[in-house]
This record gives structure tokens, sequence and C-alpha cells, in this order.
């Protein structure tokens, strides 16, 4: 009779590093939620409904240019998102590190006077992660090529 003395496995999860570009473009999908989940609940705030259905946004007069305005800062992260993955390495970290400024600020703007819990918590969210798009393109990994 043989008695199975085999010692106990331990399965240990492997660590698989994520390439810069894919980090960058998921920290673009998160930024572009963000945006649409606070817009969304904008929505919900008292007579936010009744002040868009009379032309006015956040204070301000909605016109085609305002509209326009509004739709291209709003599409730089879903574009980003494919951009990310298929720039060349230094044009990608330099629109990367610009754009992730570019939203940093409207961002940090967005947030003074702001009173709503949702969107200083969304705002803060959103700040974070455009440090996050910056230091991450900030500190692309690079090697060291030989001349020979």
């Amino acid at each position: 009779m043989r008695i199975n003395m085999d010692t106990k496995k331990t399965k240990i999860l492997k660590n698989t590093k994520v390439d810069i570009k894919i980090r960058l473009a998921a920290l673009w999908l998160v930024f572009m939620l963000l945006y649409i989940y606070t817009d969304f609940y904008k929505l919900y705030m008292p007579e936010k409904i009744q002040g868009i259905m009379s032309g006015v946004i956040d204070g301000f007069e909605v016109t085609q240019m305002s509209l326009l305005l509004i739709a291209v800062v709003t599409i730089i992260p879903a574009c980003m998102i494919y951009l990310s993955l298929i720039l060349r390495d230094r044009a990608n970290r330099l629109l990367n590190i610009i754009l992730g400024i570019f939203h940093l600020i409207i961002g940090v703007i967005n947030l003074i006077g702001s009173t709503w819990h949702f969107y200083i918590f969304y705002g803060i969210l959103l700040v974070v992660v455009a440090i996050l798009i910056i230091l991450n393109a900030w500190n692309w990994p690079t090697e060291i090529e030989n001349d020979n």
C-alpha cells in the first residue's frame, strides 16, 4: 500500500505588467465615464432642466458655439482612448501630458464654488484621474538604446 506524501501546492497569482498605452486608454475611459455620470446627475439638480429648456446651462447662454465648445472639450477623452493605443510613443506621451493638464485645469475651475456634494466628489475624481494620466505619461517607461 502506497501513501501519497505529495506536498501541498500553493497557487501564486502572477502579476503581469500592463502596457503604458493600455493604462492610459483605461484612465481616459474612466475620465470619460466620470464626465458622463457628472452630467447625468446634474440633471437631477432643482431647476436644472428648466434652465436647459430656457437656453441656459450653468449660467451660460446656450448657443451653437457654446455647444460646439462643450462638444470639443468632452469628446477629447473618448478620442484619447483610441489615440493612446495607436499613436507613436513620443507623440502619445506629449499629447497625454498636454490634454491631461488641459482637463486638470478644467476640473479645478469646475470645482471652484461648487457646493453640491456629488459634484465635488466627481470633480475630485476627475482631477485625480487627470493627475494619474499626466503622471503615467510623464513616467513613460524608457529603454537604453545602443548606438552600435
